[in-house]
């Protein structure tokens, strides 16, 4: 209501007042009892105001929309406005109850199963398809805590943000050949949504192609020993014959390099076959394991002379598995010699920055392209196929070391520019 009608409104008001006055004030004077006319006239106004009052609650406790009946004054204006405010309320109301039927067919025809849960991990709703796949029932399981219906210790690692991945796969406890990647993202205020797409399919598959690459490395290895068994005979028996020496020297070099191979295949089947996130709790000394690979590999490095700096902190130590460690180090440290040229100098940092152990491989070799970086990782990936096959490599190095690095926990970082060399950097957390 705007201050002009406001006024209008009171003006109307006191009118109707000093109208009443003035009657009650001449029906006194007529009669001679003034004060009673006056008396009189208020309690009348009184039971005016009491039964416009009486109206007023019978028409908000009423359910029903209803008009009132027509008044005049100040409470005509207030019964008014009371019906456009009952008006607009009921258009909010209708617009909300379309929005949250709308809001709820969506999330029924998403493939995706959507809970929301509250601050407490307490379920406040859910869509059709978390009630076909994850087991959940209306009557039984709204107000209950999630990790009730769903007992799984990576999913409150989850909600508990103790874990480090963003999604975690879980077993769909209706069916466990359903396979889930759960996520959890924040929602209206401190509600959360928790989502789980199904991703059975690409689960199978991967396990599978694991499978069969862990089963065919396996049966290839007492082929290939038999193999090389035999090359090394001959290798004997024909040194003297230039015939026949070269190709069973280029044969052996085949041969060692598809051991090599299946080796690495084998260890990285191993690593995704491990799950538990268990390292070992025994303090491995660092510095030495580093020093002990850099020895052994100055047999390699005797051709390209490189110059190897060590900075290493003698008394930083972690935990965890010696000989996948071992594996990390000695592949990082296998590349920068392999593919840094001639001369080239190759830096090896281990230390300690706040409460995180750093271990560093960097060198000022070729460098390598941005559009690579993302994929070093990727089993058999290579930059240039032709100088990995030269080197001896078998494109599954870095691959193992992200696995092993997963397994620790710990990150992987990798810095390079084209021309200036490339830092390949390990970071470890330290317990407080």
């Amino acid at each position: 209501m705007n201050s002009n009608k406001l006024i209008l409104v009171v003006a109307v008001e006191l009118l109707i007042i000093l109208l009443l006055l003035s009657l009650v004030t001449y029906f006194g004077s007529v009669t001679g009892n003034g004060w009673h006319a006056f008396s009189l006239g208020l309690l009348l106004y009184l039971i005016w105001h009491f039964f416009q009052l009486s109206q007023l609650i019978q028409w908000l406790r009423s359910k029903k929309f209803t008009h009132l009946a027509l008044n005049f004054g100040m409470w005509r204006e207030i019964f008014k406005q009371l019906t456009l405010l009952q008006q607009t309320s009921r258009t909010k109301q209708k617009k909300l109850i379309k929005f949250l039927d709308n809001y709820r067919a969506f999330f029924n025809v998403i493939p995706d199963s959507v809970v929301i849960l509250n601050h407490d991990n307490e379920i406040e709703w859910f869509n059709k398809n978390a009630q076909l796949f994850l087991g959940l029932k209306k009557k039984k399981s709204i107000g209950k805590n999630i990790l009730k219906v769903l007992k799984d210790p990576t999913l409150e690692n989850l909600l508990s943000k103790k874990a480090k991945e963003e999604n975690i796969e879980l077993h769909s406890p209706v069916d466990k050949n359903k396979i889930f990647s759960i996520r959890v993202i924040p929602y209206i205020k401190n509600s959360r949504l928790l989502l789980a797409r199904d991703i059975s399919r690409i689960y199978w598959i991967d396990k599978t192609r694991k499978d069969f690459i862990a089963n065919v490395s396996h049966e290839l290895r007492t082929p290939l020993t038999v193999i090389s068994g035999y090359l090394e005979t001959f290798e004997t028996r024909f040194a003297q014959d230039e015939t026949f020496l070269h190709p069973i020297q280029t044969m052996q070099q085949q041969s060692h390099r598809m051991e090599n191979l299946i080796q690495d295949l084998l260890i990285l089947s191993k690593l995704e076959a491990n799950t538990s996130k268990k390292i070992g709790s025994e303090l491995l000394p660092v510095p030495i394991i580093i020093k002990t690979i850099i020895n052994d590999t100055r047999v390699i490095n005797l051709e390209k002379q490189h110059q190897i700096n060590m900075d290493l902190d003698e008394h930083l130590m972690i935990a965890g598995n010696e000989i996948e460690l071992q594996s990390v180090f000695t592949n990082l440290i296998s590349n920068a010699i392999h593919y840094t040229p001639a001369k080239g100098i190759i830096n090896i940092l281990w230390y300690q920055k706040n409460n995180k152990a750093y271990f560093s491989v960097k060198d000022n070799g070729e460098g390598i392209e941005s559009q690579h970086l993302q994929r070093l990782t990727e089993r058999f990936y290579r930059i240039d196929k032709g100088r990995s096959r030269s080197e001896g490599g078998t494109g599954l190095g870095l691959s193992i070391v992200k696995h092993i690095i997963n397994h620790h926990q710990a990150t992987l970082e990798i810095e390079s520019k084209v021309g200036k060399g490339s830092q390949f950097t390990c970071i470890f957390t330290l317990p407080k």
